[in-house]
């Protein structure tokens, strides 16, 4: 049932109505009505010199403005969203309840005596996804951070793609080791995500007694934005983190490990680089492997070469839709070839129903797709792993062997449809602990690894091995 309360806004008497998806209203004056939807919404603060009472009684008299993030189409970039505020009286109990914002969470409060010399950094990627973070930081988030009084933060735009790994190696890193609480407002896709576990997991001389983790708050401006998306799919939220930067409460990130046989490289410009994996090795010295760590998705088939290849400036104008055009191109080759069948072992460790380990080796050596990651979506609406829940740390492994590419076409199909392609026989879904990729490509091509966006290649008769992890090397808000 709706609720109902008489308030004003914008200084107009009106009669307020609360539904389950906007904030409606009445004018009692000339009866014209307006409304906003409650996924807008970023927050409701005290107006200045407003009073809130928590007793639902006392409503009526509180004052209060809203923030909400909105598209003006006003403006020449129409689907730029903006902050814009309300100012408000006798907003109904319920809303107030779950928006309000008072006080300002640990995360934003650097004068908090319990957060010891806490710094704020925003960290705007310039180059992520179709490069609106700055715009966004400009237009919602700094105001924002206005109206609700924080003024004491850094903020850095990247000038290259390396500048949030120097960021981290010269700020955060030092400051986490030295028990000082970082929080950083991250305008970024996974890839700045990333950059930050890379240089942490890394670094030497970590206690873990001591290290406080950074504090990310990220803000979603890439193409695939799995980490955000796969936070969020709960929520009835479109604010771009807004909402959560100002309400929500930070917990522990989950990581795996990556182990890769010693050959192993990362492939940089475009397809045109290589650099090892395991640097600063000379080559007298006999490595054993290569260790990373990842937060989103290690994947070895159809999923890591589509993003292997569609990871170009030409690609990357087209946002998300880059990932349907290389799929397309891998399913149906344009030079007329049949689609590849991916040759290798895979060997994974899950529970049995009493909790106990075994391992298991896949009965078949051709494959099409294998995939582990421990989020739901790897895009908006593209729900790989539905049984993930948010921050679970459960690794999930998703595979099916070679198929026809309209039948491998339409299972990618179900997965925007709630993630409905674990249901179908072909595809194998199980909770591991651990997946081992034994590869048997000659091709390098073929060898490709996606690990969280990256690509590395494998050497030929190498190896890839994905392990749950208990390292906490960041903490995110949601």
């Amino acid at each position: 049932m709706a609720s109902k309360s008489t308030g004003t806004i914008d200084g107009k008497q009106v009669i307020f109505e609360l539904t389950d998806d906007s904030l409606e209203w009445e004018d009692q004056k000339d009866g014209t009505r307006d409304s906003i939807p409650l996924d807008h919404i970023i927050g409701i603060i005290p107006s200045a010199g407003g009073q809130h009472h928590d007793d639902d009684d006392d409503d009526e008299n509180s004052t209060a403005t809203l923030l909400l993030l909105e598209e003006n189409p006003a403006k020449a970039d129409a689907e730029q969203p903006t902050l814009a505020t309300r100012d408000a009286s006798g907003l109904p109990g319920s809303l107030i309840k779950t928006k309000y914002v008072a006080p300002l969470p640990p995360h934003l409060q650097p004068s908090d005596p319990t957060n010891n010399c806490l710094e704020i950094h925003v960290v705007i990627s310039t180059l992520s996804g179709t490069h609106g973070a700055l715009r966004f930081f400009e237009s919602a988030l700094r105001p924002l951070l206005s109206h609700i009084n924080v003024t004491q933060y850094q903020t850095h735009e990247t000038k290259s793609s390396r500048t949030i790994i120097e960021l981290t190696q010269s700020i955060f890193l030092p400051r986490a080791k030295s028990e000082l609480p970082s929080t950083v407002i991250l305008l970024s896709g996974d890839g700045g995500l990333i950059d930050m576990i890379k240089v942490i997991s890394a670094a030497e001389n970590i206690d873990d007694e001591t290290f406080v983790p950074p504090t990310i708050c990220l803000i979603p401006m890439g193409t695939g934005n799995a980490t955000f998306n796969s936070t969020s799919f709960l929520d009835a939220d479109s604010t771009f983190g807004l909402s959560k930067l100002l309400r929500g409460t930070a917990s522990h990130l989950p990581v795996f490990q990556v182990a890769l046989s010693p050959g192993s490289a990362y492939v940089t410009d475009e397809g045109r680089g290589r650099e090892p994996v395991c640097e600063g090795h000379s080559s007298s010295e006999r490595v054993v492997e290569a260790e990373i760590y990842g937060a989103v998705v290690v994947s070895w088939g159809m999923h890591a070469s589509l993003v292997a290849d569609s990871d170009t400036a030409e690609y990357r104008k087209h946002g998300a839709d880059r990932f349907k055009m290389a799929a397309t191109e891998l399913l149906y080759p344009s030079d007329g070839s049949e689609t590849h069948q991916y040759k290798g072992k895979v060997t994974f460790v899950r529970r049995d129903g009493g909790g106990e380990l075994y391992e298991e080796v896949m009965d078949r050596r051709s494959h099409m797709y294998v995939l582990i990651t421990q989020v739901s979506h790897l895009e908006k609406g593209f729900m790989v792993s539905p049984a993930s829940r948010p921050l679970d740390g459960q690794l999930r492994l998703v595979h099916f062997g070679p198929l026809p590419p309209d039948r491998a076409m339409g299972l990618m199909g179900l997965a925007y449809q709630g993630g409905k392609h674990v249901q179908e026989e072909e595809v194998g879904y199980e909770a591991v602990e651990t997946v081992k990729l034994q590869q048997e490509e000659e091709d390098e091509r073929w060898r490709r690894i996606c690990i969280d966006g990256k690509i590395v290649v494998i050497e030929k008769g190498g190896w890839v091995e994905v392990r749950s992890c208990q390292r906490q090397l960041l903490r995110l808000v949601v």
